[in-house]
């Protein structure tokens, strides 16, 4: 990922990457099929250990302090970084393919079960598809990231109250409509 901080993935070679790993390009390639897919498991790593799932708290707080830590990761160079990702996908099927499968769907699959588990706890309305719930939640945060528009507290604040006022079971918990933002 250090690599990544001063290149673009279209700028990265293979080369450049087993120079700075002091290994042979086969070395490479032996462990990854391509630069897609070697980025993909750069970012992985990062991100798991950036934006964590917590699970000694409730669902609620859980999913809103992973959204608040993924809205903060993603406001640096690892924001930049999936934009990049996704801007290669659109020429290469097969990158977005995989960064889908591997990363995305994985990721996605982790917050709706926390979801599923708030609503057997009470804390979120059963009535509400969990994987519809997660894209809502999702969506915003890709969205500024392609629109180069800021993941900032007032954002994050935004989100995590969408989580109470759209989702929530417990009417002490929803906080007032937000104001109109720009």
């Amino acid at each position: 990922m250090s690599l990544l901080q001063t290149v673009s993935v279209g700028d990265l070679a293979i080369e450049t990457v087993a120079r700075d790993a002091r290994v042979s390009k086969a070395t490479i390639y032996r462990w990854w099929d391509s630069k897609g897919a070697l980025v993909i498991d750069a970012f992985m790593e990062s991100h798991f250990s950036n934006t964590p799932m917590p699970t000694a708290v409730d669902p609620r707080t859980a999913i809103k302090r992973h959204l608040t830590s993924l809205a903060q990761y993603f406001s640096g160079r690892a924001g930049k970084l999936v934009v990049q990702i996704l801007c290669e996908g659109h020429d290469n099927n097969a990158l977005l393919a995989e960064f889908n499968e591997r990363f995305a769907k994985n990721r996605r699959r982790l917050v709706q079960e926390t979801f599923e588990r708030g609503q057997q706890e009470g804390l979120f309305k059963p009535d509400i598809d969990a994987a519809w719930a997660v894209e809502m939640l999702y969506s915003p945060i890709y969205r500024r990231l392609i629109f180069g528009q800021p993941l900032d507290g007032d954002f994050i604040e935004l989100l995590c109250g969408t989580v109470d006022s759209l989702f929530s079971t417990d009417v002490k918990s929803k906080t007032s409509r937000p104001k109109s933002r720009k």
